[in-house]
């Protein structure tokens, strides 16, 4: 039997997320690192939804494993490439991150299902179904005065509100990905506009079944100091980035200006917040499927404060679909060492 000794990549053609040459800027440093690692080939193929079984077919005979680099939010088949990649890996071959991994941690859900763990926050819901929403909103809004509600799959701040009730019951919304703000009369005028905002599930979806909805948080003040950020290749800390939003902005991420910096997980003040993870990392195998944790991805927290006035790190989301490290291309040498034999 043939020795497949390739390990590909897969992108797709289109999204904002290319360089000029058409690939994602982290693509050719991750192959380029696993070749200077190990004794691998490496190749970037294009998933094309329309030669799909060609893919497949031309990759179960040469891959020995499978990188996956498409952002999700680019694609109008997401649940039909995660079908393909499952089946992939059906095959025997490694797949990074494997779809029953990011069904389960890459969707905003996992904060509620976290609930009870050192992870989770108590406070935080998943409204599925809009009948859900429209009868225990109004309740949870009322109870904080206000209260972040998140699409349950989206990057880059999209489908992220900040909802406000104002002393006399009107209600502010906040979008994060432009800052723009939306004015409502009362509750009422709230929840019949957003509506719309609530997907049906496709009766066609095999992954995707349950997970349209938002997940209600806490809205914590502290964001204001920006997101706290540890990358991690499989079960391993490699860096803590600090996400510092614009000023008044309450959305920590790049397209919405922020800043980040890169730091070694080992400096001392970071110290609580690794621990935290790597503990965690316990609480989140069982949504593991029993495959390995992702290939590269993230833990972001935002800061609260513990009773005694200590920091307190509460989880805001993980990213593992398809997490960039184009302006930290050194990383590359970390996701390498996993296919190091």
């Amino acid at each position: 039997m043939k020795t497949q000794k390739t390990i590909f990549i897969i992108e797709y053609a289109k999204g904002s997320d290319k360089g000029f040459d058409g690939f994602r800027p982290d693509s050719k440093p991750i192959l380029r690192a696993i070749e200077e690692a190990t004794s691998f080939r490496t190749e970037i193929v294009f998933f094309k939804p329309n030669k799909k079984y060609q893919l497949l077919e031309y990759l179960k005979k040469n891959a020995h494993a499978v990188i996956s680099r498409i952002n999700p939010g680019n694609l109008k088949q997401v649940d039909e490439y995660f079908q393909f990649l499952k089946a992939l890996g059906d095959t025997g071959i490694e797949i990074h991150t494997h779809p029953d991994v990011m069904i389960n941690l890459d969707f905003k859900d996992i904060l509620a299902k976290l609930k009870g763990t050192n992870l989770g926050d108590d406070e935080s819901y998943f409204y599925h179904k809009f009948s859900d929403f429209a009868s225990k909103f109004p309740d949870d809004l009322k109870k904080h005065g206000i209260r972040v509600l998140k699409t349950n799959y989206g990057s880059t701040g999209e489908g992220v509100y900040l909802v406000r009730e104002q002393e006399d019951g009107s209600i502010i919304s906040t979008e994060a990905v432009n800052n723009e703000k939306y004015f409502y009369d009362d509750i009422h005028e709230f929840i019949s506009k957003f509506e719309k905002n609530f997907e049906e599930d496709s009766e066609y979806a095999a992954y995707f079944q349950g997970k349209t909805g938002f997940v209600g948080c806490r809205y914590l003040e502290r964001i204001k100091e920006g997101e706290i950020r540890v990358l991690l290749v499989n079960d391993k800390a490699i860096s803590v980035v600090h996400k510092k939003p614009q000023e008044g902005e309450f959305s920590a991420t790049l397209f919405s200006g922020a800043k980040y910096k890169y730091e070694s997980p080992k400096e001392n003040k970071w110290k609580d917040v690794v621990s935290l993870t790597m503990e965690g990392l316990q609480d989140l195998k069982p949504f593991l499927a029993g495959q390995n944790f992702p290939l590269l991805w993230t833990m972001d927290y935002i800061l609260d404060y513990n009773e005694d006035g200590s920091d307190k790190y509460v989880l805001s989301e993980i990213n593992c679909s398809c997490v960039g490290i184009t302006t930290e291309l050194q990383y590359a040498k970390d996701v390498a060492q996993v296919f190091v034999k």
